[in-house]
């Protein structure tokens, strides 16, 4: 399949779901009216328009033949789906991955081969450090990415040709935030699926809520209106439980408003708060900024929500959430994107997708993160100075190409259509995805940052308020981190 052909096929699935969205039910038969034609038709010009935009981007590389050299990229096993694909399967996600690769082939003459291990972050750094020339490129977990930085192993980006991180194919929010003293050496940006399909939405039961008197209409208005914030979130899922077992006691068979195992999903709180870790002063150098009243306000919420307040459950186990969900034992649950490819796939029940809630209605956005696994590239200081435009091209290339293909796949097909019931459904991961944050903070939290993102939910684990007595323990290691940090970007 050509990549003309790939977007027609994009193309005829939108179509195809905005068709669908437009009848009175599912399978129903039912025609759709005059005006929701038209409107169908408005969205549809739209996400044309969009699509034809983005590939309407030049990415400014040059003709070049490669002479059919590798481009070996060591990933984790179970993300190699963002890097290739084996073959066609007739799965939209996995063959624009497929087409990617082979029109980047084609183009420049080269293979592209993916190298899988459990942890490319750690196996990267002996091999680098005694100058074997193994692989032009590493993808690994946000959080490991202080280890071979750490260790001397990658080359900054911003001496690498070809490359150029202004282009919307890479994520500014990560690549900025980790720039220091003009280096940056773990990037991010479309080719990291990751990044996408790791961020947080408050997932709901569309069968429970309406029962407790909240249809997914009334939600949507209230996320439109504004009123989606935390204090009104809290009194809707505080009046949901039912005791399933029968046994007279609260325990995780029982059917919740919400729950959550505070642990990656106790991260995003802060950030869906406007509430930052970390920012930079006016010479640019790194502060911490988690020190505010909101910070504590936000925790003692928490902490009461999930342990004193009705209808709310802090499981025990983690991911818990995603199966209690899938199973239709919670009205609202905070699930990644991912889930909708996973462990929501097998639900009998209907669900819509709505951004975290806001602290206030004076915040501006609705924010949130990707948890802390998704990717970021490095290349190796081994690689030899006559095949970094190799490494520049190919890298770019596969940046450029996931951004007008391989994203909207899995964006606007997959997850947009395929994996979301109803257009206003479409519409808030739009939202949700305007509105992420991401912290430099995670890339070194352990090593540099005495576990400064993971704070919060440390604190809401040990059922603690107490965050100045916490912070006032830690932030004297953190200001010794910062100082060691800056020597290795020196």
């Amino acid at each position: 399949m050509t990549g003309k052909q790939l977007l027609s096929f994009i193309l005829a699935a939108i179509l195809l779901i905005s068709a669908m969205t437009a009848c009175g039910g599912e399978g129903d038969g039912v025609p759709a009216h005059a005006a929701d034609t038209q409107e169908t038709t408005t969205a549809e010009e739209t996400t044309q328009s969009e699509l034809e935009q983005h590939r309407a981007i030049s990415d400014n590389l040059p003709e070049t033949d490669f002479g059919g050299a590798e481009y070996r990229i060591l990933c984790r096993t179970d993300r190699a789906y963002e890097i290739d694909a084996e073959e066609q399967t007739g799965a939209v996600e996995n063959d624009s991955v497929y087409e990617r690769n082979r029109k980047i082939e084609e183009r420049f003459n080269v293979v592209i081969k993916s190298i899988t291990c459990d942890a490319p972050h750690s196996k990267i750094i002996s091999p680098t450090l005694a100058g074997e020339y193994a692989y032009e490129l590493t993808a690994h977990n946000a959080y490991n990415a202080n280890e071979p930085i750490s260790k001397g192993v990658y080359t900054n980006f911003l001496d690498i040709p070809h490359i150029d991180l202004e282009m919307p194919w890479y994520n500014r929010l990560s690549n900025d935030s980790a720039t220091i003293n003009g280096r940056l050496f773990a990037a991010t940006g479309d080719l990291a699926l990751t990044s996408m399909m790791f961020t947080y939405g408050i997932f709901f039961n569309k069968r429970i809520c309406e029962s407790y008197g909240y249809p997914d209409t009334d939600l949507y208005a209230m996320v439109n209106d504004n009123k989606w914030t935390i204090d009104n979130f809290i009194g809707i899922v505080s009046a949901i439980y039912e005791d399933i077992n029968g046994n007279g006691e609260t325990d995780d068979s029982d059917l919740y408003g919400f729950g959550e195992f505070p642990c990656d999903p106790a991260d995003v709180w802060l950030t869906s708060f406007g509430q930052t870790l970390t920012g930079r002063d006016n010479e640019g150098k790194i502060i911490v900024t988690i020190m505010t009243e909101k910070t504590q306000s936000a925790l003692e919420k928490i902490v009461t929500m999930l342990y004193s307040t009705p209808g709310v459950r802090a499981y025990t186990e983690q991911w818990l959430e995603r199966q209690q969900f899938s199973a239709g034992l919670m009205a609202f649950a905070p699930l990644a994107f991912e889930n909708c490819f996973n462990t929501c796939r097998a639900m009998s029940d209907s669900y819509g997708i709505l951004p975290n809630p806001k602290w206030d209605e004076q915040q501006e956005k609705y924010l949130t993160q990707a948890f802390d696994e998704y990717s970021v590239f490095g290349v190796p200081i081994s690689v030899p100075q006559d095949k970094l435009d190799l490494v520049g091209v190919i890298f770019e290339a596969l940046s450029a190409e996931s951004y007008k293909t391989v994203y909207p796949a899995y964006y606007d097909v997959a997850l947009k259509g395929k994996y979301s019931e109803d257009a206003d459904t479409a519409k808030m991961v739009d939202l949700i995805m305007d509105g992420r944050i991401f912290d430099f903070s995670y890339q070194f939290g352990i090593a540099h940052f005495k576990r400064l993102p993971y704070w919060f939910r440390d604190l809401v684990v040990a059922r603690s308020t107490d965050f100045a007595s916490y912070y006032e323990k830690n932030i004297s290691s953190v200001e010794t981190g910062l100082e060691k940090l800056y020597k290795i970007y020196e």
